[in-house]
């Protein structure tokens, strides 16, 4: 497992997440509780990738996201079924369960 972004935001984190995921790189977040309040040794949410051998690609991704670059996590969400808006990184609607649409 190999670290590949790091910051004080967790919905950051969730998105580099989604973007990874989206080009078929499995990753977990660390340090979700933060939000919590509950301190760990590692600071801040960060994004590791399962296989090391993805560590280009994932280090680009996240490199892309990092400067700006990647604009799919940019924009908030409305459910097609039922109207509720969402925050960039969610996929799925918290209220009826409808996916979020494909950008056209």
């Amino acid at each position: 497992m190999k670290k590949v972004f790091t910051s004080c935001s967790l919905g950051d984190a969730y998105c580099v997440k989604a973007l990874l995921e989206a080009e078929g790189i499995s990753s977990m977040i660390r340090n979700e509780s933060l939000l919590q309040g509950q301190a760990t040794i590692d600071g801040h949410p960060s994004v590791w990738i399962l296989d090391d051998s993805l560590l280009d690609a994932a280090e680009s991704i996240a490199s892309r996201y990092g400067s700006g670059e990647c604009s799919s996590c940019e924009e908030s969400w409305k459910c097609p079924k039922c109207g509720e808006l969402h925050d960039p990184q969610f996929t799925t609607c918290w209220k009826c369960g409808a996916d979020r649409p494909e950008k056209q």
